[in-house]
Formats: structure tokens, sequence, C-alpha cells
């Protein structure tokens, strides 16, 4: 009797003691049930989820706080409803009244050919490897530039050893009236400086002239460059198009093959974890401006080796979105059109931080001087030969139709004239067609079309990206060119220049790209459409809340993440950024200054202004500019 009195009394005792853990438990939030105690919390703040993905001017709904668990949002609400969420090791950030919003997404970006320039300086990282880099300024016609060029290359080679490199880039002479594009423009009619020419210049020094994204090498150049790319001169001449077919000869260059020198011949001898660093730190102060996802092509082997490292190791600062387009190291030009048919369709392979979303092309159409507007837009047969318009039969044709018969989704292909796009459709109809597709099996694997300087809307086009659902990435940089467009081809090119507004209004899903350091200037440029040279198609201006769904919650589509990012929602993923003022409400022309206060990538801190961390009594976080130093207004980050 005793021994169950006893038992009696210590099981009601451990029952009594175990009353407040239960009712504790009862009175949980339900978000904690099933999550536990927040990991973060935002407080006393504007938070705009930007849920609402239709053709209109709602902002979705808007929220005082936000509580995050490990990578992923569980509560939105009121500053009291969210506090009821943490205990005391969840992470406070009272924002005081600014506004949040889910994080930038840059469709199309490719971050200063990710690490070129001062970082890679401060890493020992040289390009070249060995010899120098010399600038000179443009002369006020081609002959004077090519006599700049030629004693800038004897000033160098007299300091420097036979067979080192010398680099020669040709700047901008605006006194002269002489542009980036301009300069281009020499290059791709007249070989600015061609290989001949050089020849007589420096025979025993390799020798690489850029103007932006095109350049000159001489035949000491050509030679070095041979020996890990032995294909190289054939690839030229197939890369830059049917009009080059003297490409070799003339020792001309593009992007793919001035990026491959670098990566292939410059950084052959780095270590990875160097070139990893050097990536990561470009990545790092990409955060700072308020980017938490981009997308962008790994043009070269090289490049996808350093994000696989980056991701494998857990040090990527921002997702990766990447773009197949390992075809740009030059090869073979018969190998390249069958490589996407021996890969395996790897859309959609990867984690939340790095994924592969499709195979791009740069070489499908051209920027200026060389956009395809074909019979569109008439001009001089001297402007019109320049233009890049793409043929059944030429290696980019070929390769973007056996990718697409083979499954993979295109995207991040260049289609800048109107003319670019009806035949990048027409070739989507014809790989449907082989393979006995429907139109909406198309639809569903997304493809896209990027920059679109002077798309234009006329019916066939726009009936054609609807028809197959092709999204449009357009890029709010070069509507500079529109001066350029307009000089050679006349009035008749301004309904061209970008028409955002008609393509959005048309059905046509419309996202931005090439966000610079100051990602407002930008956005204004979407709503005002001023450039340097005047206000083109005005008429084709956006609204502010338009843009930034450009940048958001269909970016999301773009990079196919829109379950996970793009909009601040429970569930998906806690990719937000804090800004200085509320963008939403302040003058239009004051969204030029908006800046980043925090950038938050699955819940963690990536991006800590360093007033801002004061204010929270918190150490600064991320990439911090130096006392004094502003460069929001530097320029986009690194297009093509």
């Amino acid at each position: 009797m005793i021994m169950r009195r006893t038992a009696w009394g210590v099981g009601s005792l451990m029952f009594l003691l175990a009353l407040p853990l239960l009712w504790a438990q009862q009175s949980l939030p339900p978000e904690v049930e099933e999550n536990g105690f927040a990991d973060l919390i935002a407080i006393n703040g504007k938070i705009v989820s930007m849920d609402d993905p239709g053709v209109n001017t709602n902002i979705g709904t808007v929220y005082e706080a936000m509580a995050v668990k490990r990578d992923r949002i569980i509560a939105l609400g009121t500053t009291e409803r969210i506090r009821t969420l943490a205990n005391s090791r969840t992470k406070v950030f009272d924002l005081h009244g600014r506004t949040a919003m889910p994080g930038i997404i840059e469709t199309h970006s490719h971050l200063g050919m990710f690490g070129a320039g001062k970082i890679a300086d401060a890493l020992g990282i040289k390009a070249p490897d060995h010899g120098v880099r010399v600038n000179v300024m443009a002369g006020r016609d081609i002959e004077s530039t090519r006599l700049r060029i030629e004693q800038g290359i004897k000033d160098a080679i007299s300091k420097i050893q036979p067979g080192d490199w010398v680099v020669v880039g040709v700047n901008p002479n605006d006194k002269e009236g002489i542009s980036g594009k301009r300069l281009i423009e020499w290059t791709v009619t007249e070989g600015l400086e061609p290989r001949k020419r050089l020849d007589g210049v420096s025979a025993n020094n390799p020798v690489l002239v850029q103007t932006g994204t095109r350049g000159n090498v001489n035949s000491k150049a050509m030679e070095n460059i041979k020996k890990v790319m032995p294909d190289f001169e054939k690839f030229i001449s197939e890369s830059l198009g049917t009009n080059y077919a003297d490409s070799p000869q003339k020792g001309m260059v593009g992007a793919p093959e001035m990026g491959s020198i670098q990566w292939a011949v410059w950084y052959r001898s780095q270590p990875m974890s160097l070139l990893a660093e050097m990536v990561r730190r470009v990545l790092e102060e990409t955060a700072s401006y308020g980017i938490t996802t981009f997308s962008s092509r790994t043009v070269f082997p090289q490049i996808l080796d350093v994000f696989t490292w980056l991701n494998r190791e857990h040090q990527l600062p921002i997702r990766f979105a990447t773009l197949y387009e390992v075809d740009r190291l030059p090869s073979d030009p018969q190998v390249l059109r069958r490589l996407y048919t021996m890969t395996g369709n790897l859309t959609g392979l990867g984690n939340d931080m790095m994924w592969i979303h499709g195979v791009a092309s740069e070489r499908w159409d051209s920027d200026f001087p060389q956009a395809c507007l074909g019979n569109d837009v008439p001009a001089p047969e001297n402007i019109k030969k320049r233009e890049l318009c793409p043929t059944q039969g030429t290696i980019w044709w070929d390769a973007l139709q056996n990718a697409m018969e083979s499954g993979w989704r295109l995207a991040g292909i260049h289609s800048e004239g109107s003319d670019g796009v009806r035949r990048f459709i027409q070739m989507i109809d014809i790989a449907r067609q082989n393979r006995g597709w429907t139109v909406e099996d198309v639809r569903k694997m997304r493809f896209t079309v990027e920059h679109a300087p002077v798309i234009g809307k006329q019916p066939d086009v726009i009936a054609g990206l609807k028809k197959f659902g092709i999204m449009v990435s357009i890029s709010p940089g070069y509507f500079a060119d529109a001066p350029d467009y307009v000089k050679d081809y006349g009035p008749a090119v301004l309904p061209f220049i970008s028409p955002v507004k008609s393509l959005i209004d048309a059905g046509v899903r419309v996202v931005g790209q090439n966000t610079p350091r100051n990602v407002g200037h930008m956005w204004l440029r979407f709503m005002t459409r001023k450039v340097p040279g005047g206000t083109f198609s005005p008429e084709e201006a956006v609204d502010r809340v338009t843009v930034l769904k450009m940048w958001t919650t269909w970016a999301s589509e773009y990079v196919m993440k829109e379950k996970d990012l793009g909009t601040l929602q429970v569930g998906k993923l806690a990719d937000f950024v804090v800004l200085d003022r509320d963008y939403f409400t302040i003058q239009q022309d004051d969204i030029n200054n908006v800046r980043p206060q925090m950038t938050v990538i699955g819940g963690t801190v990536k991006y800590l202004d360093d007033g801002y961390a004061k204010e929270l009594n918190t150490p600064a976080v991320g990439h911090q500019f130096p006392v004094g130093y502003t460069p929001w207004n530097e320029g986009e980050m690194g297009g093509g």
C-alpha cells in the first residue's frame, strides 16, 4: 500500500511539473511548432512582397515584419506577431521604417568577365601573364587612330622582353566624337589594326588590340594562342559570320576569342583556388548592389570550373543561374555544331545556389553596329553590310538547332534586331517540326532573347514571341546606342528602339538586365527613356512597379525559379534587400539615389552597410566601399 501511494505521489508530482511545459507547447505559434524558433526576424519595416505577378501597378501584400528559419521565410505579418516567433538566439533586425523588397534577380550580366581588373590585380593575377597593357585614345579618324596604336606598341616593346604580350586598349575620344561603338565599327568593317600591319610593328611580341568587344591580333599572338587552341583560326573564320570570312587574315577577334585568350592562355597556370577567390570577391561586391541572383553564360570551361569549385566549397556569395555556352572556347566548328547533342540535356541540373537553366549563344545576332534589322529598316549598303544575320548552315544556327532538338532550353540568345528575332523564331519552328513537338511543348521550354536594342514591334515578330512564349530580356544600358542607330538608319529606326511598353501590352514577358552598381540609375532609364544624347521613344516608358517586377517577380520566371525566388512569401527562399529610401513613394528623379542597406540571401546577411550596422550596434558585413568612394555611376556591369 505504501509503495502504491508513493508511486502515485511521484507520478502526480511529475505530471504537475510537466503542466507548464504542456501549456507552453500548446501556446506556441504554429510556425514555431513546425520549424522551431526563427533564426532571423526583420521588424518595424515596410516589407513589400511583390506577390502580384500581373501586368499592373499592384505591389502585392505589404507587411511590417518577416521571420526566417534556415533559408526559408516561415512567416510575414505585424511586428507584434513576428516577435512571438523569436527567442534569445534569434537575430533581430529593426528596419526602423525602411523598405524591404525581394532580392534583385539580374537576368544577364557578366560581372566584368568575372574578375578582370582591380580585383585580379590585388590578387597578383596578371592579364596578360607576361607583358604590359597600354591605353591609347582614338584619333579623329581611323588612320590617326592606327598611328597612335602603333606608337603605343613601339613604346611598349622597347621596355619588355621578346615573347612578352602587348595588350592595347583603344579608348573613345569624346572630344572628336569617336564613341566606343564607332571604334567597334572600324574594327568589324576595316579591321582597325589588321594582322599584317601589326606584324610590321611587332614581329617578336604577341599583340592584342582591343576595342570593347572586338579586336585584332598579330601573327605572333596567333602562334601562341594555337599552342593551346589549335583550331583557333578555323573557329574565327566561322564564328564571326559569313560577312567576315577573311577574319583570320585580318587577325580579327571578337568577345569569345578575347575571353578565351584571357582564360585559356593567360590564366592557364593560375591555381583554381586563386581564380575562385577572384570570382568570389566579385560576387561579394555584387551583393552590395542588392543583387541576390544573377544569370550569365559560362562562356569557357575554365569559368564553369571556377563556379563549380565555389559551389562545392559553399563559397558562392550569391546565387548563380548559369547558361551553358562552353562552345565559346575556340574549337573545331564541326564539333561545336554537335556539342549539345553529346552532353545530354542538363537544363535544371544543380542546387539552390547554382543551376544550369539552358544553352545560350552570344553569336546569334550582335549589337551595334551589327544588329540584324534585315528589310525592316532601310539603310545605305555599307550600313546593311555590317549586319550579322544568322542563316541555316552557319555554326551558331546549327549549334542552337541541334541543342533545341536535343531538348535543351535556349536562353540568353543575343537577338538585337527585329530580323534577328524573326530568324530565331523561324529556327525554333524548324526544330519543332523536326521533332514533331506541339507549340505548347515549346512554350514549356521558356526560351528567351536578349538585349533587344532594336527589336521593334513588327506584328509577325510579336506574334512569334507570343506563340512560343519567348521572354525578352532588355537592357536599359543599350538605350545609349540609340543616337548611333538614328545617325546610321535615320528616324525610321526610332520605333524599333527597345519598345518595352508595347511588348508588355502585347502580352510578351519582358525582364530587365545589365544592372549597374547603381540599380536605380538603370531602373530610372526605363521610366524616362533618357540617355546621353537625348530622349528616345518616350511613349515606351513604363512605371516604377512594372520596372521592379522586371527584376523580381517576372525575372524569377526567366531563371526558372518562380517557386523559390522573386517574391517574399511563406515557403520561399529568404532573399531580400533593405533600401535606404522608399522606392515606391519617393520622387521619380530620386530613384537614381536608391542604395541597398542590407542584402540577405537564404536567411544569411551577405551585405550590411557600415552606417546601418552602427545603427544596429553590430559589425558591417560584406564588401564595403572606401570612405569617400562613390561607385554608383560607373556604368553597367559587364554586358555582351
